[in-house]
């Protein structure tokens, strides 16, 4: 039965994710360790293609409920990143950038493959010399007016498609990104449809397709760099919901300015970022429910001397877990509102009007927070389980090396909190600037009235103060080079710290918002829990600025000790809130670990017997060596007959020698 918190935070779609979940009770979906890199990817892609062929989701969600998408990422990432990394590409960046920008007749054949993986895409935007900075890519598309065709071309080595997902293996198409020439004048970035692969994968003349190999982890991801030489397409192939050109070379947009347009096509990132978001919250509660699991049964030194203490116990274990389920749990909630936000104004009767301001954040701020606790929390998790951290098959490994990936993919962190930072100034007043600074002069003896029993007022005058001080060291820059300078090399650890105090705020608001609907006293030592933790992450500002004092650092640790333990009885529940079913328990720590290690299980740290995927291997190996058996032995016997009769013949024709 599903539990009033796990349906909280499971926030939509609960139908749809019980039979995601069913799916994944297929043995293709059990972890295997010991392969080999094209293994990995072929299982990866494998798994892909179950979860499909189940008809969960659609590239035509976007149109309706892109929550459903977002569930799909999030119930794979409780199973495995590198097959969530994959639905991304193909559904999002792909899928949904066709839908979005070039939902026109000639594609609605692939736009129908997309959803069974007949027809596999990637999206060619980063460049090996151009990752943040894309729209200075260099990669072109010239149109030629007398073949009504563009030229796809890539001029040097940093122009090359860098880290191309689905594209060693599997992609028959990429949606590539390049400047828009016409008779020698650039247009901007603009995305056109390219085949790359016919339908028996046989890479297309004029592509160059490189494997980017080993990583430090979701190698079941096939990574590819990509070269274009003098490729053409038909004109169609441009992506023209917003520019065209026609057959006399004639460009015209409903969009002005380069840059804009730019921003404009890479529009499917932002829904990228949520997809991140989504299969790495997942992943992080998984590595925290396994993280819990050992502790509780692992015991540990006692009283007495005796190992009959669990480790869940101790002080030390609590106040290292119980703040990171606490935040687990708030921005699991934070996700839900960004999530339906973007359904409420991505749905098709929405979809020509400008993605709001306040969504555009919301989206770029979810996902460095997501992203970053899921590393805290697999790095933390994993020093805390000691030796058995350290197997892969108790999953903190993939846990870590998926939060990096995470923290990369769809936009730099850092790089997304200037965005952010960057919205948040243009949305500032003057008045604002001056309130904010003229409060900041108040004695503190007066701010403390809002005390530690109030996280949300404490955390909101954090925002307020951080963004002013900001606004007004910004102001004060003039011209171009000036405000570069403040900005990049003088300021940048205020930058960073004003959109996250945003994110905070809007985190904890939102969970505020949530405790009084729900009701629900457990859920309230959550979300108090949460906001003690922010106020000690910020203690030396609060101290700075006058808020807090030394009495209040005393509370303030109090408060957090209490919580810990008081979380810690009520662990039961709190996990089952996860709503992780037993069958996606993979890591021995959560389960019984003693019969894992039993000295008659030699399972060389595999946790799948009899795997389908291994057997399908052993089966194709049998297969291959029966066939070449087969095919060498005629071979083999002619050549013997061939000899034998050379023999006779030689024989014959040989002198008699007389005995001496």
């Amino acid at each position: 039965m599903t539990s009033q918190l796990s349906h909280l935070l499971e926030n939509d779609n609960h139908e749809l994710r019980v039979k995601m979940k069913q799916t994944l009770k297929d043995p293709v979906f059990k972890p295997l360790y010991n392969l080999s890199l094209d293994e990995e990817r072929e299982l990866a892609y494998q798994r892909l293609k179950k979860f499909l062929e189940e008809g969960h989701v659609s590239v035509y969600d976007f149109q309706t409920d892109p929550r459903r998408i977002f569930a799909a990422h999030e119930i794979l990432g409780l199973c495995d990143g590198s097959v969530a990394t994959k639905l991304t590409v193909q559904m999002n960046l792909f899928g949904g950038t066709l839908l979005k920008f070039g939902d026109k007749p000639s594609f609605k054949p692939i736009l129908d493959n997309i959803s069974v993986l007949e027809d596999v895409g990637c999206f060619g935007l980063t460049e090996l010399g151009y990752g943040n900075n894309a729209v200075e890519m260099e990669t072109t598309a010239t149109f030629d007016e007398k073949t009504d065709e563009f030229i796809i071309h890539s001029p040097s080595t940093l122009s090359q498609k860098y880290w191309i997902t689905n594209g060693y293996c599997h992609a028959h198409w990429a949606i590539v990104f390049a400047q828009l020439i016409i008779k020698g004048e650039s247009y901007g970035v603009h995305g056109f449809l390219v085949p790359i692969r016919d339908k028996k994968l046989k890479v297309k003349p004029g592509v160059t397709i490189q494997d980017m190999g080993y990583k430090i982890g979701l190698n079941g991801v096939d990574n590819a760099r990509l070269w274009f030489n003098q490729v053409r397409v038909p004109r169609e192939n441009l992506l023209d919901a917003f520019s065209q050109v026609n057959k006399n070379g004639e460009f015209s947009s409903s969009i002005k300015g380069k840059r804009s347009r730019f921003i404009k096509m890479a529009d499917q990132l932002l829904s990228g970022r949520v997809c991140i978001a989504s299969m790495t919250i997942a992943a992080c509660r998984s590595t925290l429910y396994n993280t819990i699991r050992y502790s509780q049964s692992r015991l540990g030194v006692n009283s007495d001397g005796t190992s009959s203490a669990p480790l869940m116990v101790y002080q030390l274990q609590q106040k290292a877990l119980m703040p990171l389920l606490a935040e687990t749990y708030a921005l699991t909630l934070g996700l839900n509102k960004v999530k339906n936000n973007f359904a409420q104004l991505q749905t098709e009767q929405n979809a020509e009007k400008e993605t709001s301001k306040d969504l555009i954040k919301m989206c770029c701020v979810i996902k460095p927070m997501v992203t970053w606790h899921s590393e805290n929390t697999a790095t933390i998790g994993r020093e805390r389980c000691g030796g058995q951290g350290y197997l892969a098959c108790n999953r903190f490994g993939e846990a870590i090396a998926g939060a990096h990936a995470g923290i990369t993919a769809e936009g730099d962190n850092s790089v997304l909190m200037q965005k952010v930072a960057k919205e948040l100034l243009e949305e500032t007043t003057v008045q604002e600037i001056i309130k904010e600074t003229s409060l900041s002069f108040v004695p503190g003896a007066i701010t403390r009235l809002v005390s530690l029993s109030k996280p949300l007022s404490l955390v909101k005058i954090r925002e307020k103060r951080v963004l002013s001080k900001l606004a007004l060291k910004m102001q004060k820059a003039k011209g171009k080079e000036e405000i570069f300078q403040r900005w990049m090399t003088e300021e940048s650890d205020l930058v960073q710290d004003v959109a996250l105090s945003y994110g905070e705020r809007f985190v904890l608001e939102n969970f505020s918002h949530i405790c009084k609907d729900q009701n629900n006293p457990l859920l309230e030592k959550v979300y108090d829990l949460y906001g003690a933790v922010l106020i000690k992450k910020h203690l030396s500002w609060y101290l700075q600025e006058g808020i807090l004092n030394s009495s209040s650092v005393k509370k303030l640790e109090a408060k957090i000790a209490k919580g810990c333990k008081e979380l810690g009885e009520r662990l039961e529940e709190l996990l089952e809130g996860f709503g992780i079913p037993s069958h996606l328990v993979y890591a021995p720590i959560a389960k019984d670990w003693q019969t894992f290690n039993d000295k008659e299980d030699d399972n060389v740290g595999e946790v799948s017997k009899d795997h389908p995927f291994i057997k399908s291997e052993k089966k194709e190996e049998k297969v291959k060596k029966e066939k070449t058996e087969a095919a060498e032995k005629p071979s083999t016997d002619k050549k013997s007959s061939t000899t034998k009769k050379a023999k006779t013949k030689a024989e014959a024709k040989a002198p008699v020698k007389e005995p001496v």
